[in-house]
């Protein structure tokens, strides 16, 4: 079998595994549609399994495919790194667009210094932030399609992908100024508890931290309102009497506007990592390798300055 399952007939079946749709997977790999469901009905005698069945959602892949398609993407990844990869990186004359994903918020707080470096450093070469659910990510980095995730996303802790720590971050409270309830740099228990509360439940995951602390604390406060993003969290708390629990890096880039103030929390939260991730097949990478080293130099040390 192996002499006659060659390496277009590996490209087409990770492609079909990916799009679910043999139009998309034709038109990817500048295929006809009759050729590419030729190829589908060659792979699928084979392999001696259906590989795909149609469904709500497109073609789904069998038990079968999904084995398949993972040692496709380590033999063609090899192939690829030893035939097609760059020996060098030279950021100065290079002309490279590189695929990030980061949260919302993490564009607003963490793009700024990373693209003024990359612009000094690399100028003619350009960054595309892409806005990725967390079950969309594991696949589009094993795809190649996002190269970098930037953030808390520990979905991403799994068999095949590499991560580094940048930073230990944590939990505070943001309130008005002149705030009637809550004085100093600390808000007491009762008050946190008592006081109506914003809640913003982004894309990632670190909300649902401090969403376990409390439950396993056994406490419970009133949330008045509940959102999807960030970037309306400083005009509503400004004119309220509302509290917002955020991460540190939040409460630092929201007080650069007027009417606000940063507080403690009334109880302790553990820190926790944020961290860049990347899949195994783009370890290798010399232009990608240059980009992590700039995002470890940049933001492992005083991220918030």
């Amino acid at each position: 079998m192996s002499a006659k399952l060659d390496l277009n007939l590996l490209r087409l079946i990770v492609q079909l595994h990916a799009s679910r749709n043999v139009s998309r997977a034709a038109e990817a790999l500048q295929l006809s549609q009759p050729a590419t469901s030729l190829a589908l009905g060659r792979l699928r005698r084979l392999i001696g399994d259906p590989l795909f069945v149609r469904g709500a959602g497109g073609m789904l892949p069998t038990p079968r495919c999904d084995e398949v398609v993972a040692a496709a993407r380590d033999a063609l990844a090899l192939v690829d790194a030893a035939i097609y990869a760059p020996t060098e990186f030279n950021p100065e004359t290079a002309q490279r667009e590189f695929q990030v994903t980061l949260s919302d918020i993490g564009e607003t707080v963490f793009l700024p210094k990373l693209m003024a470096h990359i612009s000094r450093l690399a100028p003619q070469c350009n960054l595309r932030s892409r806005a990725l659910t967390v079950e969309e990510l594991p696949e589009a980095m094993e795809s190649g399609s996002t190269e970098l995730a930037i953030g808390f996303f520990p979905d991403l802790e799994r068999t095949g992908f590499y991560m580094q720590r940048l930073f230990e971050h944590n939990f505070v409270c943001l309130v008005r100024k002149d705030h009637p309830r809550v004085k100093g740099d600390r808000v007491s228990l009762p008050v946190f508890l008592d006081l109506p509360h914003a809640v913003v439940e982004p894309e990632g995951r670190s909300h649902e931290l401090f969403e376990q602390l409390l439950k396993k604390k056994g406490l419970s406060r009133r949330v008045q309102l509940n959102i999807p993003h960030f970037m309306s969290v400083p005009a509503i708390i400004a004119a309220t009497d509302m509290i917002v629990t955020v991460p540190h890096a939040v409460a630092e880039y929201f007080l650069r506007l007027e009417g606000l103030r940063m507080v403690k929390l009334p109880i302790k939260a553990e820190s926790y990592s944020l961290k860049q991730h990347w899949h195994a097949r783009l370890n290798a990478d010399p232009a990608l390798k240059w980009l992590r080293a700039q995002v470890a130099h940049i933001f492992s040390v005083d991220p918030y300055k």
